[in-house]
């Protein structure tokens, strides 16, 4: 064989071999860079979740109770009682009935033992074509206690369609220190 093919073949090999190992050392930086980057990402997002995880919330407390149910013929009432009693929740009273003619009014009451920094209630007036499903809130209304140990609010007379399906829900809360205390109510439907 001729020398002169010989070194060309070997320069060639040569060059193929520093090609394949710069290619490679270049895939391996690539490599280390996607992986560097991931786990920039990665790190980031964990701070930043890490971060949203340490909001302060107060201790919302659901206090043990029973709901007595009464329906007459033109309204309905859901009035829940702590029987566990809770710090500072006593009562929850949600209401619901006829006004004059094509009218209906909503009513809601929240009762703490004694007066705290915020009691709290709103009630919600919600209507449906059967009375069983289809519930949808028409509107609602929101009342406060400051150094209260009472919240009250009402609907006034609201205006609604005849031969519907009315009831009142109602979310009652006492706020004292960073304790809440909250339960709901939700009456009978009634057809006006």
């Amino acid at each position: 064989m001729d020398k002169k093919y010989l070194k060309s073949v070997k320069k060639l090999e040569q060059d193929r071999y520093i090609y394949v190992g710069l290619s490679n050392t270049k895939e391996r930086s690539e490599k280390l860079n996607r992986k560097s980057k991931t786990q920039l990402v990665l790190a980031l997002t964990g701070i930043l979740l890490l971060g949203s995880g340490i909001t302060v919330y107060a201790d919302e407390i659901n206090p043990a109770g029973y709901h007595i149910y009464e329906v007459q013929e033109d309204e309905a009432t859901d009035t829940w009682y702590g029987t566990a009693r809770g710090r500072y929740l006593r009562a929850g009273i949600s209401k619901v009935k006829e006004g004059k003619s094509g009218y209906v009014i909503g009513s809601g009451t929240t009762l703490a033992h004694y007066d705290c920094d915020q009691v709290y209630v709103r009630i919600y007036l919600d209507k449906s074509d059967n009375g069983t499903g289809g519930w949808g809130t028409l509107d609602y209304w929101t009342g406060y206690g400051y150094e209260d140990s009472v919240a009250t609010v009402g609907s006034g007379e609201y205006k609604i369609t005849k031969g519907k399906y009315y009831r009142v829900t109602g979310v009652h809360s006492v706020f004292e220190g960073d304790v809440v205390e909250t339960t709901g109510t939700c009456t009978d439907a009634i057809k006006l």
